[in-house]
């Protein structure tokens, strides 16, 4: 195993023992914001140390911080997990996300610049590419990423500083749904009002965007729980946890 003490490991880099342990932090965010580390799953420094190519030591003072952060909890009967959202925490997100994309929305309308356009068609394009090649992932991420290329193409400052606050939660919350393809459609559909500058149009499309995210993310988050929730998410967990 690559000793935390090197400057350069196989997986993580990093210039001595605090940028390691950051590197591993932002790593391991990662995993839970892009899904791969589901809500409740158990956190086990040595799964995540060999994923990462790194030591014990930096992943778990990596995990301290990512409880500080907020992305994962000490569980009573010992241990780190995923955060798990009780419903009440992912309704807040929705409402957050509706009132900052309602002003995005209606900035958009109001006209794209050619090169706003272009990236939100090319990103739309590259999911599209993406369902094609059945490549779910990176239709998913297409996906999440509309919302983002929609923030940087038409956020103010004052606007993109408010949602740099929550950006990770949205990532997460983008991501929490099970036909990537619907969401492309709508995506699109509401791609062409913007273009059209049908403000009412891209407003009713956003609500029912918004409630088909919000259908999805209820049914994936508070269904029946998989060995992923409160459990090792990997054979190779469950044999690091015994």
């Amino acid at each position: 195993m690559v000793s935390v003490h090197q400057t350069e490991p196989a997986g993580l880099s990093g210039d001595g023992p605090v940028a390691l342990r950051e590197t591993a932090r932002d790593a391991v965010r990662a995993l839970i914001i892009d899904g791969e580390l589901r809500p409740g799953a158990r956190l086990v420094e040595r799964a995540l140390a060999d994923r990462l190519g790194v030591s014990r030591v930096p992943v778990r003072e990596a995990l301290r911080d990512l409880v500080a952060e907020g992305y994962a909890v000490t569980r009573a009967t010992g241990g780190i997990a995923v955060r798990d959202y009780p419903a009440d925490d992912v309704a807040e997100l929705f409402e957050i996300r509706s009132a900052l994309e309602s002003v995005l929305l209606r900035r958009a309308s109001g006209g794209l610049s050619p090169v706003g356009a272009r990236q939100l068609r090319d990103c739309l394009d590259t999911t599209g590419e993406a369902l094609a090649a059945g490549d779910r992932a990176g239709a998913v991420a297409g996906n999440a990423r509309f919302h983002e290329v929609l923030a940087e193409v038409v956020a103010g400052p004052l606007l993109q500083g408010l949602l740099d606050g929550v950006r990770d939660r949205m990532r997460w919350l983008l991501r929490q749904h099970e036909d990537p393809a619907a969401m492309h459609v709508e995506h699109v559909a509401l791609f062409d009002a913007i273009l059209a500058g049908d403000e009412p149009t891209v407003q009713r499309l956003a609500v029912h965007h918004l409630a088909t995210s919000r259908a999805a993310a209820a049914r994936r988050l508070g269904g029946p729980r998989s060995a992923a929730a409160g459990e090792p998410d990997s054979r190779a967990e469950r044999s690091a946890a015994r």
